[in-house]
């Protein structure tokens, strides 16, 4: 009686193995069927779900664009350039089409990092994707204020937009030359723990020497490449 109780037991739980491993194999299989690639990727110690990142100034807060595409499955989103104070832009016209493309002058309208983090902050980190703050500055002062503002919030990461333009070098681009380049990495690197983006320049007669300069001051990664300047003469 002992030994067939004992029989019986054995045989359950080996069954109930089997039927448990069976159905660990077909939830395996339908998550390979769900997600045939792994296209997570890692940079600078922040996990993406996948490399497809709105670029900044093209995609708002996330929140814009919403009801348009589904932001959950973005990698990740970057906001709009922000600087320490509010900016209208430019006035006039801010799009022009062409025959080969779109030139824009927008004039980096945000709404100044402490209303972003009071208002649109909680907004863009409830999406289920990275999010990124970009951070533009006109003096080196400006931009360390704001990558302490930033680094008091739950942003996972900043992307440092150099190619903005120096106001105490003459309205030089920051991204224009490894020597500034170089000094305001450092100034933000000391302002942050995050991990930190730097956002290069096209248009440095230099570009390979600029990311040599921003990657020895402290730059976690390189983002390649700001807006190209453009023109369009209309003939008629």
């Amino acid at each position: 009686m002992n030994n067939t109780h004992s029989k019986t037991q054995i045989n359950t739980h080996s069954n109930t193995h089997r039927t448990s491993e069976k159905q660990k194999g077909r939830n395996q299989n339908s998550q390979s069927a769900n997600n045939p690639v792994d296209l997570s990727v890692n940079i600078a110690g922040v996990q993406f779900k996948n490399p497809v990142i709105a670029a900044s100034g093209t995609f708002g807060f996330g929140e814009e664009y919403a009801q348009l595409v589904n932001v959950d499955a973005l990698g990740g989103i970057c906001s709009k350039g922000l600087t320490l104070e509010a900016r209208q832009g430019n006035t006039g016209k801010r799009l022009h089409e062409t025959a080969s493309g779109l030139i824009n002058s927008i004039g980096l309208e945000n709404p100044g990092i402490e209303t972003f983090i009071k208002r649109q902050l909680k907004t863009m980190l409830s999406f289920d994707t990275v999010s990124i703050a970009n951070l533009s500055g006109s003096t080196i002062e400006s931009y360390v204020e704001g990558a302490r503002l930033l680094d008091e919030t739950e942003i996972p990461m900043i992307e440092l937009n150099i190619s903005c333009p120096n106001v105490k070098q003459g309205g030089m681009a920051f991204g224009l030359d490894p020597i500034s380049a170089a000094e305001v990495t450092t100034a933000v690197r000391k302002a942050t723990r995050k991990p930190l983006i730097v956002k290069l320049s096209p248009n440095a007669p230099k570009l390979l020497s600029v990311a040599e300069a921003v990657q020895e001051s402290g730059a976690d990664a390189l983002s390649l490449i700001n807006t190209i300047q453009a023109m369009a003469i209309n003939i008629d």
